[in-house]
């Protein structure tokens, strides 16, 4: 088991609780698209992502 709000081993991506599912929804957009969409993002939705994610090597 894995302690993240957000966990993502390459293929599969998930998150636990009702406002992680905001910041895996944002780690999606950064991970597709880049840093910089993901926080404009961050501005327009007014939420700043809390903790790190997870991600395996």
């Amino acid at each position: 088991m894995v302690d993240g709000r957000v966990v993502d081993d390459g293929d599969l991506i998930t998150s636990g609780g009702i406002t992680s599912g905001l910041d895996l929804a944002l780690w999606l957009i950064e991970r597709l698209y880049g840093p910089t969409p993901a926080l404009f993002a961050e501005k327009v939705l007014e939420y700043e992502r809390r903790g790190t994610v997870w991600r395996s090597q």
